[in-house]
């Protein structure tokens, strides 16, 4: 019995199915390494710098706002306002807890570290560290120069 190309007499389909699959996710690993500056198959990352909070463009704040309320699904406990709610506080202007002040840097730190004893949890939705650069620099926005949330 001969095998068409590609394909060994024992490879079923679903075999096939689970081969394409992880060649994929391989590829997809490929290009988000490519687009977010790290190094996914050896955990290195390139040092990101947070922007100066007088010289933030509004394509940034825009770029947060869009991972605030996709991929990071920060917007499912934070409110689609960022309103706050049962389970997480506002990111309007308010008396920041655990980001000294509502400073950039701060609030960088708990989107990559998250909040111990919370359900604020690091990379919230698997976020990159570039997107997490720009959900800190979009909620600093909101809470500091009245960015549309």
């Amino acid at each position: 019995m001969t095998a068409p190309p590609g394909r060994t007499p024992h490879m079923t389909r679903r075999t096939l199915v689970v081969v394409r699959l992880v060649a994929m996710v391989a590829v997809a690993l490929g290009l988000a390494a490519f687009r977010d500056g790290r190094d996914h198959a050896r955990g290195e990352s390139q040092q990101l710098v947070l922007p100066d909070t007088n010289a933030i463009p509004p394509e940034v704040v825009d770029a947060g706002r869009r991972v605030f309320h996709g991929q990071g699904t920060c917007f499912a406990c934070h409110g689609p306002s960022l309103e706050g709610g049962p389970i997480a506080p506002t990111l309007r202007p308010h008396q920041w807890k655990d980001a000294a002040r509502g400073e950039l840097g701060a609030i960088h730190f708990v989107v990559t570290h998250g909040v111990k004893g919370t359900a604020m949890v690091s990379h919230p939705g698997g976020i990159s560290d570039a997107d997490a650069v720009r959900v800190a620099v979009y909620v600093w926005a909101v809470s500091h120069r009245g960015a549309k949330p």
